[in-house]
């Protein structure tokens, strides 16, 4: 029951008129938080999984550079070993030495383009001559290592990009975070006054203010 006030425009509540609307001004409020938390809850949900993502990914790359490091070092010493096959072969032991010098700057180079360079003097120089099959598996090894390379400077590339995106999502995640503890907080204080509330209609209890 209610009884309006004398020409003040304010409304004065019973007992059971003044719980009844408590509860549904803490509906209400719930309502709305509800609605912006499950909202701001999905993106929440969406950028830690994001970031869970990308660290995996980002593992998985790691592990990936090292093996093609290491692929691409093994390549050019496996190369090298087969030099000595060509000095067997017939080749001037000077002409096999400028070959070695030559995969010694191959394999320190980063400018991928400034090792192509240096591989395809090699290749000359493997060239010329009586055609050979240890010439043929040097030749293998190298331009296996150079595609390594290439292979290499790619995922390097990869990094960044995972690592700007676990970036960009750990900010948004921030950004959310106090938002959201916020909302939890204030649902959770609703729910119980609601609880509270709810359990006055059964007593007597004596309601003094909203």
């Amino acid at each position: 029951m209610t009884t309006e006030g004398d020409g003040v425009g304010v409304t004065l509540y019973d007992r059971e008129g003044l719980i009844d609307a408590v509860i549904l001004k803490h509906n209400r409020m719930l309502e709305k938080y509800n609605f912006e938390f499950e909202e701001l809850d999905t993106r929440f949900s969406s950028y830690s999984q994001g970031i869970d993502d990308s660290k995996k990914k980002h593992e998985e790359l790691l592990e990936r550079i090292d093996v093609l490091k290491e692929k691409r070092q093994q390549l050019y010493h496996q190369a090298e070993i087969m030099l000595e096959k060509l000095i067997e072969s017939g080749m001037q032991q000077k002409d096999v030495n400028i070959i070695r010098d030559n995969i010694t700057k191959a394999k320190l180079l980063s400018p991928v383009n400034e090792e192509k360079e240096i591989v395809e003097s090699i290749l000359s120089a493997l060239s010329i001559g009586e055609t050979l099959e240890s010439k043929f598996s040097i030749r293998s090894k190298i331009e296996e290592a150079v595609i390594s390379h290439e292979e290499l400077i790619a995922a390097s590339g990869l990094e960044c990009a995972l690592i700007e995106n676990q970036r960009l999502q750990e900010d948004e995640l921030n950004k959310a975070k106090p938002r959201h503890s916020w909302l939890e907080k204030r649902i959770q204080s609703h729910k119980e006054a609601l609880k509270y509330w709810g359990s006055l209609k059964n007593t007597e209890t004596e309601v003094t203010a909203v």
